[in-house]
């Protein structure tokens, strides 16, 4: 979008777009790179240029995932995570979704990919004609084929910053240096709304099934599941309950009804496909725990369920890595332990036979966890929870992987350790020992997280921690979704027989029983636990209007063991490891003034 709009890198591009020049000197073309003329008058190299706007969607596999600010995980080291908890975002600080890497994925740096996109869908279409007779026919196939792809690659874009800023510039062509853009406006929320429809539509129409597509690119499903997303997210209280404060970050005068059916009938269009089902995690709880957490260590996209993600061991991700196990593992095993899940998160887990946690334990004065339960005997929390606890947190004593050399007389198990113990001998303290995975502990402890927890959802036992990269896939759209956004959009249409049935489907295959209660908690619930770090929690709890009940403080959780002459207690104690404060403004993001400098047109963010 040019300096005035986004700032990104333009020279970048034109360094492979401009046509090659003679050098005065040398008086040869470049090397390095393809001149315009030839990038596009062949398919491959075409192709090419795609596949880079396919990298420049970033995976939010990141050192610090959007959990962050949300109530699933606190960021250890920060990077701008607590400005936004605090309410303190701002124009000239917009922490995060600045300019760095951070939330690259979600953010006005993502114009850089939208730029790509344009230039390639001005120019694809002329590829065709360096073509003649019969290799002319199967380029023009292939070609709107990787046209649908560059038209789902731009509605993707779109509705990631448009579920963060709102109402956007929506910008078709691509620019030159020299161009005015200062007549660009943003457009409404339900102007951009409508547009990342019709890409979605345009995309769905020329794009294969994912069994017709290469793995990884995108497909007829997935331009379908990006419309539902968006359809849902538009249909919301944040941007439909006709409290808006400007038509860009909602709407103005919402047909509630309309809406709902709209993200209904795309959510049930995925479904009548056929071609997904959900996965098969077997009958017992148990089976269930190895079987959640095993389908996110998958290396390809080729299961049902999946309808597209990254890859970074093979396909067209292949030179993108992710470091999972060292950005976010244990630091007793030489890991950074970044993404703390919350005390907050680890409450939310019902028991394993459908109660509420709370329905039997309790905190005393002093912050313990007692139990109170007349069906669970055992004073640890951390028994009889429902199976998806185990296969998305590591908490003291589950079971790891093997500790490394140095430290493998202390545990030749591999169990996570976050207990303080203490031997007393007549009354006095003999002996004090901080678990290996504490900040406190004997590896790396400025790693070392504060609540109590690190993921294991998304990490892989069979990868190295310290020296080896993560291969697992990034899945962003599964089938689980799509049933959960036609079940919500029933609820809002009033039919909760049939949204009770989804909800349940999923609960089911989780070995769980038939929800009880209220059933928009229900549906609530099961979106927080079964999509826990997979980038949804954040624009739940914004679209629902639920940041003042989800950013609140960050808790942890302080383990004591204490020998008191071979009698031996344990105790759980909550702590407050950071302070959160909700703020109205918090619902959306501010445009960086750099960019509001570069384009004094647009209107910057309501509550900015």
């Amino acid at each position: 979008m040019k300096k005035y709009i986004t700032g990104f890198k333009l020279f970048a591009i034109l360094m492979l777009l401009l046509p090659a020049c003679e050098s005065d000197i040398l008086d040869k073309s470049p090397q390095d790179r393809y001149s315009e003329t030839v990038v596009w008058a062949d398919i491959n190299l075409a192709d090419a240029f795609l596949m880079e706007a396919y990298h420049s969607l970033r995976s939010p596999m990141r050192e610090m995932m959007l959990s962050a600010v949300s109530d699933e995980t606190y960021f250890i080291h920060h990077y701008g995570s607590d400005t936004y908890l605090r309410g303190d975002l701002s124009s000239g600080n917009t922490g995060p979704w600045g300019t760095n890497w951070r939330y690259q994925h979600t953010s006005w740096w993502l114009y850089n990919a939208v730029q790509k996109l344009n230039v390639f869908l001005s120019k694809i279409d002329g590829v065709v004609d360096s073509y003649e007779g019969a290799q002319r026919e199967a380029v023009a196939q292939r070609a709107n084929r990787m046209k649908g792809e560059a038209l789902f690659l731009r509605a993707f874009a779109y509705t990631q910053m448009s579920r963060m800023y709102g109402g956007l510039p929506i910008i078709t062509e691509p620019f030159s240096v020299g161009d005015d853009y200062l007549s660009f406006e943003r457009a409404s929320f339900e102007e951009t709304v409508n547009f990342i429809v019709s890409e979605c539509d345009a995309a769905t129409a020329l794009l294969g099934t994912k069994a017709q597509m290469e793995m990884g690119r995108a497909n007829k499903s997935a331009s379908m599941a990006l419309k539902s997303r968006i359809l849902l997210f538009a249909a919301s209280d944040l941007t439909a309950d006709g409290t808006a404060a400007s038509n860009i970050v909602g709407y103005a005068s919402p047909n509630r009804q309309a809406l709902w059916t709209a993200a209904k009938n795309a959510a049930k269009a995925v479904m009548d496909l056929g071609v997904h089902s959900l996965a098969d995690f077997g009958a017992t709880q148990e089976e269930v725990r190895d079987g959640y957490y095993d389908f996110f260590r998958q290396r390809t996209l080729e299961h049902p369920e999946i309808i597209w993600g990254k890859m970074f061991q093979s396909g067209i991700s292949a030179s993108e890595r992710q470091w999972m196990n060292r950005w976010n593992g244990p630091n007793g095993l030489n890991a950074w332990g970044g993404n703390n899940p919350t005390q907050n998160l680890a409450d939310a887990y019902q028991m394993a036979d459908g109660t509420d946690f709370w329905d039997h334990f309790e905190l005393d004065g002093n912050d313990l966890y007692q139990n109170n339960s007349a069906i669970y005997a055992h004073e640890s929390p951390y028994y009889n929870r429902e199976p998806r606890f185990y296969a998305t947190l590591l908490y003291d004593s589950a079971i790891w992987q093997p500790r490394y050399t140095n430290l493998a007389d202390q545990d030749p198990v591999g169990i996570y350790d976050r207990r303080l113990r203490r031997k007393f001998v007549g009354g006095e303290m003999v002996s004090e020992r901080f678990g290996l995975d504490t900040r406190q502990g004997p590896v790396e402890n400025w790693n070392g997280g504060y609540t109590g927890y690190v993921m294991k959802k998304m990490l892989d036992h069979e990868s190295n921690t310290r020296d080896e990269r993560n291969n697992n896939a990034w899945i962003e759209f599964r089938y689980a979704e799509i049933l959960m956004n036609y079940a919500e959009a029933c609820i809002g249409l009033g039919e909760t027989a049939e949204a009770a049935t989804y909800i349940n489907m999923i609960r089911n295959r989780s070995a769980m029983p038939d929800f009880t209660g209220d059933i928009t908690e229900a549906l609530q619930y099961e979106r927080q636990i079964e999509f826990t770090f997979e980038d949804q929690r954040f624009y739940d709890i914004r679209r629902w209007k639920i940041l003042d009940k989800a950013i609140t403080p960050a808790m942890g959780m302080e383990i004591i063991e204490e020998d008191r002459d071979g009698v031996v207690t344990t105790t759980w104690r909550r702590l407050s490891v950071q302070a959160r404060e909700f703020k109205p403004s918090m619902y959306w993001i501010p445009i960086h003034q750099d960019e509001l400098n570069r384009a004094p047109q647009l209107v910057q963010t309501p509550g900015y």
